[in-house]
């Protein structure tokens, strides 16, 4: 019973949250105005809870920290991953996140898969200034249509966002995130919204330490394999993570070979571990732990597959 560890996770309302997540995973409160399910977490500010087998109503933090075993004996002090899937509906904030060793060890890079995308939409990706005493100036200056790059995005665009990058959203949709499992998050600027009449706090100081300078685009290589009427993605596999996604048509044999974030992006269909058979659907996250070595998906389905990264 302990081979995969099927989750309930939390859903977090947010100023630029809609209904979008509730519609199409037919789970939450379709009345709040949810940002972020945090489908598969084990940081405290949302944590998964398992509602299967011998491990069954603890936390996923709980498990990772008691029973290494089922996670082949990964070495991180905590769970390395968060993975969420995101409404945006306003245009979010303006942030740069630290590295580990700028945050004790709270550092977040993250990728995201961009779904269901309103024309129009644009992402942030980075600043002009070829200084810090430039951007410094500029961000005082309030500078912000000339000194932050906006790139339009549309549906299935993948982007890699390490620690240093300024990055930002302004538009409509969905979004699959794969971060390092922390909520550290630096706002430079918020559109000079208002919330009970006071604007958010900002962390300008700390954003310029950490920002890169000049900006630079982080390369990722994506790589498209076709096989048997399945179709995978292999996205980045870097020091934070591995991210493949599977547009699933047949049966599609997965290897393990530690654990595996699984979270089913659409569709339905079934989850074959040995001689078990479990019904899976949109919206539905899941941990294959390192007791199973293959897994098997069949249906039609779209489903996002995350790793820790591999262990030195």
């Amino acid at each position: 019973m302990d081979k995969v560890l099927f989750l309930e996770s939390p859903m977090i309302e947010k100023l630029y949250g809609g209904h979008k997540i509730q519609d199409s995973f037919g789970i939450g409160d379709p009345s709040k105005k949810i940002g972020e399910y945090w489908v598969i977490s084990a940081h405290d500010h949302g944590l998964s809870v398992i509602t299967n087998g011998i491990y069954q109503s603890q936390t996923l933090k709980d498990v990772y920290a008691n029973h290494r075993e089922l996670f082949a004996h990964d070495p991180h002090d905590k769970f390395p991953l968060l993975i969420k899937i995101n409404e945006v509906t306003k245009p979010v904030s303006v942030q740069v996140h630290p590295n580990d060793a700028q945050s004790h060890g709270e550092g977040k890079a993250e990728c995201c898969l961009f779904l269901n995308v309103e024309e129009g939409s644009k992402i942030i990706r980075g600043h002009t200034a070829k200084t810090k005493a430039e951007l410094k100036q500029r961000i005082e200056n309030n500078e912000w249509d000339s000194l932050l790059i906006r790139k339009p995005v549309h549906d299935n665009d993948f982007i890699f966002t390490p620690p240093g990058i300024i990055h930002g959203i302004e538009g409509k949709l969905m979004m699959a995130e794969v971060q390092q499992s922390s909520d550290m998050t630096y706002r430079i600027y918020d559109y000079d919204r208002l919330i009970d009449g006071k604007p958010r706090d900002l962390h300008v100081q700390q954003a310029l330490e950490v920002t890169t300078v000049p900006h630079q685009e982080p390369e990722i290589h994506p790589v498209t394999i076709e096989k048997d009427g399945n179709v995978k993605i292999a996205y980045v596999d870097n020091d934070y993570f591995k991210i493949d996604c599977y547009k699933i048509n047949n049966e599609q044999t997965l290897d393990n070979p530690m654990y595996s974030c699984v979270v089913i992006l659409s569709g339905q269909g079934t989850l074959t571990i040995d001689d078990l058979t479990y019904p899976i659907k949109a919206g539905m996250g899941m941990v294959i732990t390192s007791q199973t070595k293959i897994f098997s998906l069949s249906g039609k389905m779209d489903v996002l597959v995350s790793q820790p990264p591999k262990m030195v």
